[in-house]
């Protein structure tokens, strides 16, 4: 009997049945061609999460209205009929795993990309952003948008569409009292408030009648407390839209606070919006979905049971392994490879244009290319030998013998996980622990022979008889020519150790993202931190809603971070640097601590192999520093290539 009975059985949605409870939500791919058409890289990916075994699939946010309304500057759109015909060989392959798929409908309202002569707009006038309020004839020509969307929607076989309402995006600002102060017919009450959103619905299921499914991805509650949407108003709101013709009602926020917006942080609990859903769910007959961090089959399961809602939203977790419901389905949870929260791929990859990404997944985004159920077998297999079993290592490890190669992992240590143990550390980081379990659970059932507690030299390596060695020797840590350093504790040997300071004054020389981590590690000691930054700014790099929350820990923690701060001298008693001024100042100290980055390790190792005529590849850390994502790609590509 399957474990999880409710979750793998059938739903009635509109008119038509889902497979199962499991609904992947929109979540952006930005994998669509830079005027916002579907592309083959978009098909492949929806194809590989279908194949995982959800039940229903939601696009990413998709416009109804581009170039104007864009939430990004690479979105998808649905506004143009030339593109229909890659639409409906997405959802024809979609649906050909038994999988349904609706399609987001979007306006980003005044949360809109600016772009050259295209005019943004909101439910009011904000000068000062030079955003425009809404005519009513404007709102009828964009609700006219939102039906010939739909229409295009069902010309290309989607089972429906999702009207967004939610993330403080057009609709969901028309919702919220925060972002509407209009005095007509669109503003003012919750009903007039809501009209716009109404009256979108109710032209769509004229448009497209009684058996296209309508989904609502509603914000029920803006995360900011100054004067946004409030959870009793939320439930109203719902009500109202449950007496329309919609099928379900997919809840979720509006107006982000701070760093706590529309996916949560890796700090964030798991089921962080399963309220929303208890709130909601006595007060309507339509059915309901809720999201938030939810990643195990356990929590799915008891969501379900409980009647807290009656489909569930596995969204990141769907990014990071398109097989979590199939691998729920049959029994196999201890291959699950679990997301982190941590937005680096999904979220901060998007934002620097290069499409969707994983820090755990190297193949994500990648999908047309890198089939990782079906890797390409190498005609001629070789002696592969990996030298480090960090996450580049390991991973380097299992996509070569998944393409048939003998592989051997070498690893000084006890232990696999290299540098993920440091960063499983810090707060709200322990999934990065976790996770190891994942890659050393593939290594082991991929058949990688694994050398723990040896140390790679030219000729040990040389009598394992290598056709080939990856080199993924990591990083040590750098140290910077300032007298007195040596005399410094490492933010590694802090990191590891059971035994942390305890109320001591602590300089920490380096505000990047391991010294601010190390020093929100140090926060619960009781210690008085001083970080002493070179740069501008403080842990630059790191992704931004947790960089953004990180640097609120450090102040409310009290840590006193100097930026443009040179360092000069490392005394006993504490640290001499340079000021952004250039003048000298003394920071007294109990304890001082290195956080001034890494350098690559394995140099002379690599010329040894060279020089006995190994053919030797670098990979990750032993190339330049990266993060996760970074070093596990660089693995994946060691490996496919050895």
């Amino acid at each position: 009997m399957a474990k999880y009975k409710k979750l793998f059985s059938q739903f009635r949605l509109g008119g038509t049945f889902l497979k199962n409870r499991i609904i992947m939500p929109a979540m952006d791919t930005s994998l669509c061609d830079l005027d916002g058409n579907p592309t083959q890289a978009l098909c492949d990916y929806y194809e590989r999460r279908a194949r995982g075994g959800v039940g229903m699939i939601i696009t990413e946010f998709t416009s109804v209205a581009s170039p104007e309304g864009l939430g990004g500057a690479i979105q998808l759109r649905i506004n143009n009929p030339q593109a229909i015909p890659m639409f409906q060989q997405i959802t024809d392959t979609v649906h050909s795993y038994g999988t349904k798929m609706l399609i987001q409908l979007h306006h980003a309202g005044n949360r809109s990309v600016v772009r050259p002569g295209v005019k943004t707009v909101g439910p009011i006038d904000i000068p000062e952003k030079n955003i425009y309020g809404m005519t009513v004839d404007e709102i009828h020509e964009l609700t006219d948008k939102f039906v010939q969307a739909a229409k295009n929607a069902q010309q290309a076989n989607f089972d429906g569409v999702e009207v967004h309402a939610g993330h403080g995006y057009l609709i969901g600002q028309f919702l919220s009292p925060k972002t509407n102060t209009r005095t007509d017919e669109y503003g003012g009450n919750t009903e007039k408030r809501s009209r716009f959103l109404i009256e979108i619905i109710r032209a769509i299921r004229e448009a497209c009648g009684p058996k296209f499914i309508i989904s609502v991805r509603l914000a029920v509650k803006d995360w900011d407390p100054n004067g946004g949407l409030e959870l009793d108003e939320g439930v109203r709101i719902a009500q109202m839209i449950d007496s329309e013709p919609i099928d379900l009602i997919n809840i979720t926020t509006g107006i982000k606070y701070k760093w706590i917006g529309a996916s949560e942080t890796g700090e964030r609990p798991d089921g962080n919006r399963l309220d929303l859903a208890r709130a909601v769910k006595p007060h309507v007959k339509t059915p309901v979905a809720i999201v938030g961090k939810l990643r195990t089959g356990e929590m799915l399961e008891s969501v379900l049971d409980e009647g807290i809602a009656d489909l569930v939203c596995v969204g990141r977790q769907m990014i990071c392994d398109p097989d979590f419901p199939n691998k729920l389905r049959f029994g196999k949870e201890d291959q699950i490879r679990t997301c982190l929260n941590c937005l680096e791929g999904c979220y901060a990859s998007i934002g620097k244009k290069r499409g969707v990404r994983c820090a755990l997944n190297p193949t994500v985004g990648f999908e047309s290319r890198y089939d990782d159920q079906n890797l390409p077998q190498v005609r001629e297999p070789k002696n592969v030998v990996v030298i480090g079993g960090g996450i580049t290592g390991m991973q380097a490890a299992i996509t070569a013998a998944s393409r048939g190669h003998k592989v051997t992992l070498v690893e000084k240590s006890s232990r696999l996980g290299g540098q993920m143990h440091l960063a499983a550390v810090p707060p709200a980081k322990e999934m990065v622990g976790k996770s190891i379990g994942f890659f050393t659970g593939e290594v082991e059932r991929k058949g990688v022979k694994v050398l723990l507690n040896t140390e790679a030299t030219a000729e040990s390596i040389k009598g394992l008889n290598p056709d080939k060695v990856i080199l993924a020797s990591g990083s040590v840590p750098f140290v910077p020519p300032i007298p007195g350093i040596d005399a410094a504790e490492e933010c590694w040997d802090i990191l590891a150790s059971d035994n942390k300071p305890e109320n001591k004054k602590i300089v920490i020389i380096g505000g990047g993202n391991v010294g601010c981590e190390t020093a929100l590690t140090l926060l619960k000691g009781g210690n008085q931190i001083t970080i002493l930054e070179m740069l501008p700014t403080l842990s630059n790099g790191q992704e931004a809603s947790h960089r953004m929350r990180d640097l609120e820990e450090l102040d409310k923690g009290g840590v006193d971070a100097h930026t443009n701060a040179a360092v000069q001298e490392v005394k006993a008693n504490g640290v001499s640097y340079k000021d952004a001024d250039g003048s000298m100042k003394f920071v007294e100290a109990d304890m001082i601590i290195t956080a001034t980055g890494q350098r690559p390790a394995g140099g002379d190792l690599e010329e040894a192999l060279l020089d006995l005529g190994i053919e030797v590849e670098k990979a990750g850390d032993a190339i330049a520093m990266g993060n996760l994502r970074i070093n596990a790609l660089s693995g994946f590509m060691a490996g496919y290539h050895a």
